[in-house]
């Protein structure tokens, strides 16, 4: 097995084991979306969603690469979405068949998609690209089932966001860093990102600042405060983490692509 395979297989198995707690994370999110940096994220993440994926889905077929505990295919088959996930974890896979169990599941590779060519209206890739050393072959494999005109939404991670976490990422794989898990990830810039979407057949890709830093210090040394300050600051943050001068300091990059 290649190195590249053995990191892939490494992210695999931490997501396997930690299925049960994105599980509640996500369950908490409705909850209480300040109770911590991860709710607070997927906040500002699924308004970015909103207004990219209509608010009916009417039929439409949508994707999800990646789809973990499968609460992105519950809420879109709620809005009338024909959803279909791929992940590569079974555990994670249990946890979405019973979030949604009218989804088309597939324990699947996400550079080698299990559907025919143009088959799907919209695709979803939330958090996965971060775990791949390269990039490409999912990319193209997403356009490659995108019907003409059909629109993919992944995330991406800033290298220069504020958290530092390239460099915290690239310590907590060299040596333990307390709780931190040893799993390496890849950061991107705004035009490294746009330009490997451009190359897999994607038209003028747009790449957006989801939300600013660096909150997630404030969580590990004042946790108590976090509530407050992320209402606080969240008016600030919807203003300001996707300016041009600012995005690439931003904690997540959401990039709005359509086929070609």
């Amino acid at each position: 097995m290649s190195s590249l395979d053995l990191q892939k297989q490494r992210a695999i198995e931490v997501h396997s084991e930690q299925a049960a707690t994105f599980a509640s994370r996500y369950a908490a999110v409705a909850e209480d979306p300040y109770r911590d940096c991860f709710a607070y994220s997927r906040r500002q993440l699924d308004r970015w969603l909103r207004r990219y994926l209509p608010e009916r889905g009417d039929g439409a077929r949508l994707l999800d690469v990646g789809c973990g505990t499968g609460r992105y295919l519950r809420l879109l088959a709620g809005r009338g979405y024909r959803v279909a996930g791929i992940d590569g974890s079974a555990e994670m896979l249990a946890h979405a068949s019973r979030a949604c169990p009218e989804a088309d599941l597939h324990h699947a590779d996400a550079d080698q998609l299990p559907f025919a060519d143009r088959s799907f209206d919209f695709v979803l890739c939330i958090e996965v690209l971060r775990y791949l050393p390269s990039p490409e072959a999912a990319i193209r494999e997403m356009a490659r089932v995108l019907r003409p005109g059909g629109v993919c939404l992944a995330t991406a991670t800033p290298r220069f966001n504020l958290n530092a976490y390239w460099l915290v990422n690239r310590l907590a794989t060299a040596v333990r860093v307390g709780h931190l898990v040893r799993l390496q990830q890849f950061f991107v810039t705004a035009p490294l990102v746009r330009r490997q979407f451009q190359e897999a057949g994607f038209e003028r890709p747009c790449v957006h600042g989801v939300y600013l830093g660096p909150i997630n210090w404030i969580e590990r040394l004042a946790r108590p405060l976090l509530p407050r300050l992320l209402r606080a600051w969240e008016p600030i943050d919807r203003r300001v983490a996707d300016m041009a001068g600012l995005r690439e300091l931003s904690n997540m990059f959401l990039v709005r692509a359509a086929r070609r």
